[in-house]
């Protein structure tokens, strides 16, 4: 199968972007990449001039399965990728004071411990104004905290949930066990499997504020999200299924930010996406 694109030429546009240059940087990427080339799926060379023609440029690619990254993610790996950088954490809300990180590749600082093997005697000293991490460990948290198991009573900023592909969805009853637990707002984190920030929840809870510089979110008509991962050196997620449903939402969100939203995202198929959570070490264990 073969795809063909004609571009204006580059003298004929300004200069392009960040996120026009990280699709460019992607297409090369993905066309050296062993499910591409396997298949004799030749991609374009370079990416569109403008940020009006990304959707066009992306639609005329093919979709791939997540099952399909999901079995053999080695066949989506760039090899030749930098070593992974220490990430700052994102937080659009501003400050949220001394925050416990339950989730390895960020930065630490004065206001921010890493506590991947988690003890919770430790989790209690540090005495945290807010925790992040993935759902699925918050949610364990919640119900030790229910239980009298942990008792964190310095909490007085905010819980950031990742959520994503590699993490699982933040369904409505999980919301409410977080909050029975900590009585703290939840901002959710839609994240890629470098944990990189694709969309994120405002004060306002009314849907996913998306990242455009690190991800394009499509919604084909047989309403399952697809998701090109723009800032993921490691792997080439180019519209990739995610086996989750939901909408987009383009009317300005009551913070005031224009930015495009998703909202109500749930799983299609649940197993996929605890799946995911393994997946993102078949390929650096394959090195």
């Amino acid at each position: 199968m073969r795809f063909i694109i004609r571009w204006a030429r580059r003298g004929q546009c300004p200069s392009r972007g960040q996120r026009l240059r990280r699709l460019d940087q992607l297409l090369k990427q993905a066309s050296k990449a062993g499910y591409y080339r396997r298949r004799q799926l030749q991609l374009p060379a370079e990416g569109p001039l403008t940020d009006d023609l990304v959707l066009r440029t992306l639609q005329s690619l093919p979709r791939v399965e997540l099952d399909d990254f999901l079995g053999n993610p080695v066949e989506f790996f760039n090899w030749h990728h930098a070593p992974r950088p220490l990430r700052p954490l994102d937080c659009p809300l501003g400050a949220i004071g001394r925050t416990a990180l339950l989730a390895d590749g960020f930065e630490e600082s004065e206001s921010l411990r890493t506590f991947t093997c988690l003890s919770l005697e430790e989790l209690e000293d540090y005495e945290p104004d807010s925790i992040a991490g993935p759902v699925w460990r918050l949610k364990n948290l919640a119900e030790l905290a229910l239980a009298g198991r942990l008792r964190l009573d310095s909490l007085r900023g905010a819980l950031l949930v990742f959520t994503g592909l590699k993490h699982g969805c933040l369904k409505t009853p999980d919301r409410d066990l977080l909050w029975r637990a900590f009585q703290v707002p939840v901002f959710e984190q839609f994240r890629g499997f470098s944990q990189e920030l694709l969309a994120w929840e405002c004060e306002a809870h009314d849907g996913l504020h998306i990242h455009s510089e690190n991800a394009v979110f499509e919604l084909p008509r047989d309403g399952e999200l697809v998701l090109t991962a723009l800032a993921c050196e490691e792997y080439s997620l180019l519209r990739v299924g995610t086996e989750l449903t939901g909408r987009l939402c383009s009317v300005p969100c009551g913070c005031g930010n224009p930015a495009q939203r998703l909202i109500d995202v749930k799983p299609l198929r649940a197993p996929a996406l605890a799946m995911a959570m393994t997946a993102g070490l078949s390929a650096s264990s394959a090195r």
